[in-house]
Order: structure tokens, then sequence, then C-alpha cells
């Protein structure tokens, strides 16, 4: 092994090392509890303190109760009951939602009384009657919506809101925290200071009962401020109790990253069996490239459910027509050989599933595809196999830049078809940075492995592991 893989192998072993001992500190003197009551997966906090609030943290579109951690285990710290659960057609949650996004009666109102029904236990669970309220983006509005309808509820904090259930009269108490980048959002949350009196970020509004607040956390954006230090201070602060935040997300960072130099170091440990780029000619690559569009949109139009589940048979069909139109075009198919697959498919199942989608799971988003998850990622393999065929087949041998142009007629054309077919897949379009991700940490990992064992070696792995991050991550919506 060369010198610099082996340095920076147990260099990443170290920070690994040190990034779990933190996260798995940060929980440390909590009871965290995982249940499901009435079909809904939820995790309980509580420190050695009973005397705090009872407070229900809810995520925002695709995400899940591992996004909302660091916030959980910072309240909890302060000393409350924690409850923080997965929405229907989220995380853990096996109930799809309904694709009935249009209607405050439809997938909204199918939120809130789940909202409704959380609360409702957790107070029966814990014996205490006030409750407060945290939501991130879509569950701002899910959250407000609950609050009007609740009992004794103490306050709100809405993280990146959008919402037009916010009245001068209600929430009483609201807290809206933005991402210093997200500007619109800012203007939304100073909107729903200004019904009460002046707006200002930072400034505590009061008229009568009704209490306001708007602030935005630094530097950050949509995701980045659910870990922001910032954000768990000023909701810990708001809910009533000052508490040190619970620092994760560089940890999480920190671990993730090593896991990636590790694969790296791994992969250069690999025998070099290689024979060489097989690749057609660039001309030849970018009609490969293009060709398949009008196909793989076409097919995506058609109304065809997967396993009950809308948009995912549309996606399969695009995906799948994309590959196979692709390789024709191409005139160059992949040289499968037995044993550079099996060496490649045992790396990348313990770096890529085995370390990284496990660690994801744990300390960031929720990775795993259980339940119906599970059966469709096994019914998405075939078309993911098709599409990384093409994929890794047209971008061997070729450099970044060339690598990154053959991709985006594929991205382009995707995120078309998702706007014809709004009622299919268009639901799913957070299949888009999914990918995006896969590209960069799955399609790096295979990058690495192709460099010593050959062109078509990652392909079995990652396309079983691109049918999995699909599957593990898509907000699920009945056909």
């Amino acid at each position: 092994m060369k010198p610099l893989p082996l340095i920076f192998g147990l260099l990443a072993l170290l920070l690994a090392g040190v990034s779990v001992f933190q996260l798995e500190s940060a929980r440390g003197g909590l009871t965290i509890t995982r249940e499901v009551w009435d079909g809904t997966p939820v995790t309980t906090y509580q420190g050695a303190s009973e005397g705090g609030d009872l407070v229900l943290v809810a995520h925002g579109f695709a995400g899940s109760r591992q996004m909302m951690e660091a916030i959980s285990l910072t309240l909890a710290r302060a000393g409350h009951r924690v409850v923080a659960f997965d929405f229907q057609g989220h995380g853990r949650h096996q109930t799809p939602l309904s694709p009935d996004i249009t209607t405050l009666t439809g997938t909204t109102e199918d939120l809130v009384r789940q909202t409704l029904a959380i609360a409702e236990e957790a107070r029966r669970v814990s014996g205490k009657t006030g409750l407060s309220l945290v939501g991130h983006s879509m569950a701002t509005d899910v959250v407000i919506r609950a609050a009007d309808r609740l009992e004794a509820v103490e306050s709100v904090v809405a993280i990146s809101m959008y919402s037009e259930a916010v009245r001068p009269d209600h929430p009483e108490r609201l807290l809206v925290i933005s991402g210093a980048q997200e500007g619109r959002l800012r203007e939304v949350a100073l909107n729903a200071v200004a019904q009460i009196g002046p707006a200002e970020e930072g400034v505590t509004a009061t008229a009568d009962d009704v209490e306001r607040r708007a602030v935005a956390a630094p530097l950050v954006g949509h995701v980045g401020v659910l870990w922001a230090p910032f954000t768990k201070t000023e909701i810990a602060s708001w809910v009533g109790e000052t508490a040190e935040p619970a620092r994760t997300g560089p940890w999480i960072g920190g671990l993730l990253g090593a896991i990636l130099v590790l694969g790296w170091a791994a992969a250069s440990l690999l025998p070099v069996t290689r024979d060489g780029a097989h690749g057609a000619s660039v001309k030849r690559a970018l009609l490969s490239a293009v060709v398949p569009a009008p196909f793989a949109v076409a097919a995506s139009l058609l109304s065809l459910p997967l396993l009950g589940l809308a948009g995912f048979g549309a996606l399969a069909l695009f995906f799948g027509m994309w590959g196979v139109i692709g390789l024709t075009v191409l005139g160059k198919w992949p040289r499968l050989r037995l044993r550079p697959i099996l060496i490649a498919s045992m790396l990348l199942a313990v770096a890529g599933l085995g370390l990284f989608a496990l660690a994801l799971d744990r300390y960031g988003a929720a990775f795993l595809p259980t339940g119906p998850r599970f059966a469709l990622a096994l019914a998405l393999v075939p078309s993911m196999l098709a599409y990384i065929a093409w994929d890794r087949t047209v971008i061997a041998g070729r450099g970044v830049a060339l690598r990154v142009l053959l991709r985006l007629p594929f991205l382009l054309a995707l995120g078309v078809a998702m706007g014809l077919n709004i009622p299919g897949m268009g639901l799913l379009f957070t299949v888009l940075p999914v990918f995006v991700l896969f590209l960069l940490v799955y399609g790096t990992m295979a990058y690495w492995v192709e460099a010593r064992l050959g062109p078509a070696s990652a392909i079995p792995a990652t396309g079983i592991i691109l049918a999995w991050s699909i599957a593990a991550s898509t907000p699920l919506f009945a056909g």
C-alpha cells in the first residue's frame, strides 16, 4: 500500500472514531426511547429533570426524526420531554401520503390529524398538559394549524416557515427562524410579526397576549438551519429554558467525510485488473446523452403506479428507457467480468451501505429502506441497473468536465418529466437532489473502484445502491 492512502486512511479512522464519540456523547445523560404509536414511529427524549414542558418536534418534506435530532437533543438537555415523529410517507412510517396536495382537506389535513393524535398520546404518556410545537418547512403549516385545534399550547416554533394559517391572534407565541440565505422566507417571517406591530429581525413584538419574534440563523440555508447553534439556542430560549446547543452538525459531516476517505484508501488496495477504458467517441457519447430524452420523458407520462405508490412506475420507466436507448445509441455494451464485479460489490457494500448509509441513517436522515420501501427498492433495481450501465459506460475514461456534460441532459430531462407529470413523477421532485448527492458520493466511490478494477466493475453494486437511495429517501404517495 502506498504511504499516502495509508496515512489518510489512519487519519480518517481517527476522525471517524472522534466523530462517533462526540455524536454519542451528545446523547449522554438522556433517556431515548423509540416506539410506534398507532402506526407512527416516535422517538422520545428525556433528561434527568422531569420539570420541563412537553415539546413535539416535526420534520419537513422528505425529512425524518433524525434530521431534527440536534434540536430534540438540545431541548431534552434543557429539561423538556421531547417527542419527535415521522410523518406519513416519511422515514420509517409505512403509510403513504395522500396524493391530494392541492386542498386543505387532503394531505395537509391528514398530517394535521396525525400531529393532533401524537400530541394527545404524548400528553397521556407524559402526564403533562402544556405543549410546545416545533416544525420545519412543510411542518410549519402543519403545526400552526394543529396548534389552533389544541388546548394549552405554550408556544410554536416555525423554522423556514410558509403558512397561510398565521393570524393576528394565532399562534399567540410564535418564533419564526429562517436561514440567512432564505431571503423570501425571511420576508414571510417578518410579515407574521408585522400582523401585531413593527417587525424587525431579532426584536420580539408583543400586542395584548400575542408575542412574535423573527430571527435569521447566520450563513445557512433551508437545511443547514436545522444544525445551526443559533437555531437551537433561540428555540431553547423561546420554549422556556436555555441549554448548550447539541453541536452535532460538524461531527456528522466529519464522520461521513471520514468514511469517504476510508473508501478511497480501501480502493487503493484493490488489484489493478483494468483493461483500459472502452468508451465510444465523444460524438457518439454526446448523442447517447441526448437521444434518449424525448423517449424517456414520453414514457414517464404514463400513469403506472408501482406497488400502489404514485410516481415510481413513471420514474422506473424514465430511468430504464434512458439506459436501454442510451446504450443502443452508444453502441458499446459494458464488459461484465465476475471477479472484478464481486470485489467491487464487496467494497461498495461495506463502505457505501455498511458504513456510510448506516451512519447517515443514525445521525443525519432516514436512509434505510424498511417496510414498503424495501420492496420498492427491489422493484426499482432493474431500471436503475439499466441506467447505471449506460452512465458508467459513457463516462469511462472521460475527464471531469465531460462527465458532467454527459449527465446534464439526463438531469434536465428528469426535471422536465417531473414538471409535465406533477400528479405522478412531480410528487417525487426530491429525487433530483438525491440523485445529485448519489453521484457525488457513490459515483465518486464507483470511480475510485473502476480506476483499479475496470470500467464496468461497479455497475451492479452502484445500480442497487441507486435503487436503495431513492427508495429510502423519497416521500411515498399513494397511487
